[in-house]
């Protein structure tokens, strides 16, 4: 029962990051310079990992790096074995859903502060 409730927090953080990408890819523009991709993935894993914490707090951080590694594995299985995408010269811009994996790694370990933090007062 424990392992189908990890599976569906995983999905669920992974999805939720998915969508939060999809809405700040739309208001940011789709050119493919590094800061109009790397701004929704760092919202997208911050707002994935304040929901792995918010499911769970001490399992928050470990859940969030799952979160991230399927969410960037995802990504880059889809653009390179899928649409065989190729990397040419500019790497940071095609292998930018690896910056999935620290984004929702602060964004838990950051909300996870906060909760320590207003537990302290």
């Amino acid at each position: 029962m424990i392992t189908l409730l990890l599976f569906l927090r995983t999905g669920v953080a992974v999805f939720s990051g998915l969508l939060i990408w999809v809405v700040v890819t739309q208001l940011v523009g789709g050119n493919a310079s590094l800061p109009s991709l790397l701004i929704p993935v760092w919202c997208a894993g911050i707002g994935g990992g304040v929901l792995c914490t918010v499911f769970s707090p001490s399992q928050g951080v470990s859940l969030a790096a799952v979160s991230g590694v399927v969410m960037a594995l995802g990504w880059l299985t889809l653009r390179h074995w899928v649409l065989q995408i190729p990397l040419e010269d500019d790497w940071l811009i095609a292998l930018w859903p690896m910056w999935f994996i620290p984004a929702y790694y602060v964004g838990a370990y950051g909300y996870l502060r906060f909760l320590w933090s207003q537990h302290r007062r």
